[in-house]
């Protein structure tokens, strides 16, 4: 009886040893993982050529790209980043903050947090990545983009510099730090006009405002008024003028972006996402789901948008046909009058992957 206690007693230790030891290696800290954003093959050669008409649209997440050739009435995807549902929220290698285009060169731009990617491609069908291996940097960030005249811009903060290429694969940095007055800035966003020789402007927080009138060769500092507030959503460029739009008000240069006067739009309520445009040669600015849309030509006089109106951004196409896409929305809508509209595209999953957030139209090469 004796002996079989002692089994027994050997056997519950034994057990109790082998317990202890498993839970002292599962409470082990694991090994950290690769955080990395993961190459892309370099988009090379370019040899980019303008010729066919497309619509290309991304999703903040996931870098989910669509196109269209035949004048935004069907969609082809073109390209995935990833369908990782946590990869891209405000943060993630694949949270994108800009699209571009300029002379036969579509853009993606991604990373907030973590190091992103930009992509190119010059047919809709071929895409890799516009940084060379020995140009890329350990940390390429975006909160926003704008490009004109072959020259791509992204815009992220006074710690992470503006990203300029004038040949969509040789990248230099410039830091904003030199030129602030005080204060500090953060989520800067970018755009694009034809002022002068070629005008970007840049609007960071704090009424923070960079431009530069020689394509990005040199840059000066504004300020917005600070009865602006904050919020700074969108850039956008039109009738000689450029507009940023806050949660109550634009702010309005037209002298490109050395002064500033502010505006009321007329919009209550949160605006949508990024939804400022320029199209029918006037200025639209949405609330998100649509509930509010107004129009201006000068930035200053607002007026209303046909009832119907979409929320989101507006792309318009040399035919006059306006494509429609606003962020938390899993369709993209058609208009060939500005006033009746049509969805010609349905997710075929609502999940943030298929979220269409920005977009661009222009003219590429062909594709074969």
């Amino acid at each position: 009886m004796d002996t079989i206690r002692r089994q027994g007693t050997v056997q519950s230790l034994a057990f109790l040893v082998c317990l202890l030891f498993n839970w002292t290696v599962s409470a082990e800290p694991k090994a950290p993982t690769d955080d990395a954003s993961p190459p892309i093959p370099v988009l090379s050669p370019l040899n980019p050529a303008p010729q066919e008409p497309v619509f290309a649209v991304v999703s903040k997440q996931g870098m989910r790209i669509l196109l269209s050739r035949d004048d935004g009435l069907t969609w082809r995807q073109v390209y995935l980043g990833s369908d990782d549902l946590e990869d891209g929220g405000w943060h993630g290698h694949h949270a994108v903050y800009g699209m571009a285009y300029t002379e036969g060169v579509i853009a993606a731009f991604s990373g907030w947090g973590k190091p992103g990617h930009y992509i190119g491609s010059v047919d809709g069908k071929n895409w890799g990545s516009l940084w060379p291996p020995e140009s890329r940097k350990d940390q390429i960030w975006a909160w926003s983009a704008a490009a004109g005249k072959g020259v791509m811009l992204t815009s992220a903060s006074q710690w992470q510099p503006m990203a300029i290429a004038s040949d969509f694969t040789n990248w230099r940095t410039e830091s904003v730090k030199p030129l602030l007055d005080g204060g500090k800035t953060h989520h800067m966003v970018a755009g694009y006009g034809d002022y002068g020789d070629g005008t970007f402007v840049v609007v960071g927080d704090e009424q923070h405002v960079f431009y530069s009138r020689d394509l990005g060769t040199s840059w000066q500092h504004a300020r917005v008024p600070a009865e602006a507030g904050k919020g700074q959503d969108a850039v956008a460029y039109g009738n000689g003028v450029f507009l940023c739009s806050f949660p109550d008000v634009v702010a309005r240069s037209a002298d490109g972006g050395e002064t500033w006067t502010l505006h009321p739009h007329g919009i209550s309520g949160r605006l949508s996402w990024r939804g400022l445009s320029f199209v029918r040669n006037e200025f639209w600015l949405t609330s998100r789901n649509g509930k509010v849309a107004r129009r201006s030509k000068d930035g200053i006089h607002w007026h209303d948008l046909p009832a119907g109106t979409p929320g989101g951004v507006f792309l318009e196409a040399e035919t006059g046909t306006i494509i429609n896409i606003e962020r938390n929305r899993y369709d993209i809508r058609r208009s060939t009058d500005g006033k009746n509209w049509t969805t010609v595209f349905e997710a075929p999953q609502q999940n943030v992957t298929w979220s269409l957030s920005l977009g661009v139209y222009g003219r590429i090469k062909t594709s074969e």
